[in-house]
């Protein structure tokens, strides 16, 4: 049953694009079973605002979340309620866990304020420095760290674990998110090695960065601890990757561990609600993997649960039910899987 853990949209996210109105209308029309509202929480310093943020304030930022619970809320109050969809809505937010302690505490505090139904467990930043919202910051983090791309990677993933531990999310977000904007070098019992276009995303980590890769092992032993899921997030095909995060090789350790996994698009407007799903599907049949987790909601509407939001429940469907579903016919006809 097609499904996705991690949304945004125009109306709250500066960097997205579309109403949430209109992303909405969109995930009606395409036929989702669960599909979660998710936008960024605010951040807490005026440094930390992006470029097409320099005219708003922090308390804009909180005021703008304010805002966001309150429509997202409104809008699953009216889709849940409708027993024609099939579609459930799902509330929550995306944390940033690679600032400093108080914004992971604000998270906290977030999720008992307006009682969120999931958390998606990001790390964007590095000691205030975006990894991912152009390749230029990536560099200037990696200058931060030596220009040592090794470090960079460790630096992450020990930010990684941090925030699992701190937070708990239900959902993990990009997990390999660091390799996005990966330079042309790695390092080699600490000889730079030139490696070319076709390979710089695919540095064994396992080998040449024994330490890094104890700290990934760590992460998914974490998140198998505490019974989170993984997101597939398809968005990484539409930046350029063959394939979802995670990449093949951390996947393949999260598997022999038994980590769960679920479909995640990342959207920021109409256009990429389920998009490249078909192939995230085709990764996720040649790793093997036999079915997906999902969150869901049981006894919306009832006001002794949760005072009316339902309870929160982790499911799963095999993947020959997934293939199956009717959103394929719908939104990828001429796809065979």
């Amino acid at each position: 049953m097609p499904h996705s853990h991690h949304s945004h949209s125009g109306s709250y996210c500066r960097h997205a694009h579309d109403t949430l109105p209109s992303v909405i209308s969109t995930v009606l029309n395409k036929n989702f079973k669960t599909f979660c509202l998710t936008e960024h929480v605010p951040r807490l310093d005026n440094e930390l605002l992006y470029p097409e943020e320099k005219d708003l304030t922090i308390a804009d930022l909180q005021d703008q979340f304010d805002r966001y619970m309150t429509h997202a809320r409104e809008i699953q109050d009216q889709i849940n309620k409708d027993k024609t969809n099939r579609t459930k809505i799902l509330v929550g937010f995306e944390s940033e866990g690679g600032i400093d302690e108080k914004h992971l505490k604000m998270c906290l505090e977030l999720r008992d304020k307006h009682m969120a139904d999931v958390i998606v467990g990001s790390v964007h930043h590095l000691n205030g420095t975006d990894l991912d919202f152009d390749r230029s910051l990536w560099l200037k983090a990696l200058k931060e760290n030596d220009n040592n791309v090794r470090k960079l990677y460790l630096e992450y993933f020990q930010t990684k674990e941090k925030m699992i531990e701190y937070l708990k999310p239900e959902i993990v977000a990009h997990f390999d998110l660091i390799r996005l904007y990966a330079v042309d070098e790695i390092e080699r019992d600490n000889i730079k090695i030139k490696i070319t276009e076709e390979d710089k995303l695919n540095v064994e980590i396992e080998k040449d960065w024994p330490d890094v890769w104890t700290v990934i092992e760590r992460c998914i032993d974490k998140i198998v601890e505490f019974g989170l899921v993984v997101e597939l997030n398809s968005a990484a095909i539409r930046k350029g990757w063959d394939g979802p995060y995670p990449k093949e090789d951390i996947m393949q350790l999260m598997i022999s561990k038994g980590v769960k996994f679920g479909l995640s698009d990342d959207s920021h407007g109409d256009d990429q609600v389920g998009l490249n799903y078909h192939k995230v599907i085709k990764y996720i049949k040649k790793l093997g993997i036999k079915e997906l987790h999902y969150y869901d909601l049981e006894n919306y509407g009832d006001a002794n649960v949760r005072v009316g939001k339902g309870s929160v429940v982790l499911k799963s469907s095999s993947m020959e039910d997934i293939i199956t579903d009717e959103f394929w016919r719908i939104n990828y006809p001429n796809e065979i899987f």
